[in-house]
């Protein structure tokens, strides 16, 4: 047998180009493929192992011409054809590519592909175990809310209320409380406590709820007491056992215009409607030479029917000054508008204490014989009447102004007519008034009423000068 050169071809297949490789040119291109960069595809094989084994797999099963895409199909294949033989079990393509050697097959998979469908699965299975989550928490919640508010009701079902802070009653000092428009009952019920009329807010809505009367509190003024039980608190302020009624207090002293405006704020009736209603003073039973209901309108607190009218109101309001004059043994309506003028300027320029020495006064005066005075008055209250205004000092030329009907420093004798709504006090002052010598007062101290009586006007001058000094250091109690 001859010797076989390197370069020689197998005895096979002498010469032949489908021979196999003469070890020379299978070294080359062993060394040729080794020095060559890797293919990605090998990057792959090297990274994961089990990628290996299945190229393993497929290439035994090529190379015995079974498992779907056999050796002899792959002949007519050249180069980089590639072919889609399926899915791997998660549903990612695997392509098949022709081999560089003969008789072998390289099957790759797509791995990006199967990367991101696999990040995809794991974020919605996140999402659905967060969602359940979410949900499970919020139905826990709901459910421990209502477990919690059924056993609030529960305990408060079973457990007594604890009792509201409340005084026993009856009360001390009496008081007068004003009920304002659109307040309700937790807001008056805040304003008595603050006022110490009742214990607690909580009493007084506990009795307001509790009450049966079918009256709601209306806007008004409301004789209390300091410390009173709130039950009887709630009575008074509901009116219980009577009707729905309009509430009106007049003080002492108020002019009739601002006694129709109170009337006409609590009923809803106009002040024009009221005027007219007052116009004819006769109407009423009173004298002639009335000119208006000016000091007949008893002070005192009122409750008028709903739908009570003007007249019906204002013959409420007169009844008890003419039931105190008959008291008093005064019929004559001339003598009894005498008094109730001289009892309205009591009223306005004197204590209560005063007010029989200062009638006792006010007759001295009127006397046209005496040498002080000659039969004027000269008091001050008539004249700020006159002009229509409260304040208490006015100018010399108003002194002078003889248009004022009712500026006794101008006019001998009585004003024309009452001043203000005088006190049963007032009227008994009066009708009865005390004898004595002086023609002459003043009030030295507004704030504690100081009043002192001079017989003769030297002395009176000083009395009214320590006025001046005293109005000089207070002036924003004079005006």
């Amino acid at each position: 047998m001859a010797d076989l050169t390197p370069d020689d071809p197998t005895p096979d297949h002498p010469a032949d180009p489908q021979s196999p490789l003469t070890r020379r040119e299978l070294r080359r291109r062993e060394e040729a493929r080794r020095a060559a960069p890797e293919s990605p595809l090998e990057e792959d094989r090297r990274e994961d192992p089990g990628q290996q084994d299945e190229d393993s797999e497929l290439n035994e099963i090529n190379e015995d011409g079974d498992g779907g895409g056999g050796h002899g199909q792959n002949h007519g294949t050249s180069g980089d054809d590639a072919v889609v033989v399926g899915t791997d079990s998660s549903g990612t393509p695997v392509i098949v590519r022709p081999a560089g050697r003969k008789g072998y097959q390289t099957v790759t998979v797509n791995r990006d592909r199967s990367l991101d469908a696999e990040k995809q699965a794991k974020k919605e299975a996140r999402r659905k175990r967060r969602r359940r989550r979410n949900i499970a928490l919020t139905s826990a919640f709901a459910v421990f809310v209502l477990l919690v508010a059924g056993l609030s009701f529960a305990l408060k079902a079973i457990l007594p209320d604890p009792a509201a802070e409340d005084y026993p009653g009856p009360g001390g000092a009496e008081v007068v409380f004003s009920v304002h428009e659109g307040e309700g009952a937790i807001a008056i019920g805040n304003r008595l406590a603050e006022e110490d009329i009742v214990a607690s807010s909580a009493a007084f809505i506990e009795a307001v709820n509790q009450s049966r009367s079918e009256n709601s509190i209306q806007p008004g003024d409301y004789p209390l007491k300091k410390k009173m039980a709130a039950a009887d608190a709630a009575a008074i302020l509901q009116r219980d056992g009577e009707g729905q009624v309009h509430y009106v207090a007049v003080n002492r002293g108020m002019r009739l215009g601002e006694a129709l405006s109170a009337v006409s704020e609590s009923t809803g009736i106009s002040v024009q409607d009221l005027e007219a209603a007052a116009a004819d003073p006769t109407d009423f039973g009173l004298p002639a030479e009335a000119p208006s209901l000016e000091g007949y309108l008893a002070p005192g607190e009122y409750r008028f029917p709903v739908d009570a009218e003007p007249v019906e109101i204002f013959a409420m309001m007169i009844e008890p000054t003419m039931a105190e004059l008959e008291e008093q043994g005064i019929t004559d309506e001339s003598e009894q508008f005498r008094v109730i003028t001289i009892a309205s300027i009591l009223e306005a320029e004197a204590l209560t204490d005063d007010y029989p020495i200062v009638a006792g006064i006010i007759e001295n005066r009127l006397d046209p014989s005496n040498e002080e005075t000659g039969g004027y008055l000269q008091i001050d209250a008539t004249v700020i009447y006159g002009l229509g205004q409260r304040q208490l000092q006015f100018s010399e030329e108003d002194k002078q102004d003889a248009s004022n009907e009712y500026n006794t420093y101008a006019h001998r004798g009585l004003p024309p007519g009452p001043i203000g709504a005088p006190s049963t006090q007032a009227i008994d002052a009066a009708a009865h008034p005390e004898d004595n010598d002086y023609y002459y007062w003043v009030t030295t101290n507004i704030e504690t009423g100081e009043t002192k009586f001079a017989e003769d006007y030297a002395q009176h001058r000083i009395y009214q000068q320590e006025y001046r000094d005293y109005c000089a250091d207070h002036a924003e109690i004079c005006g």
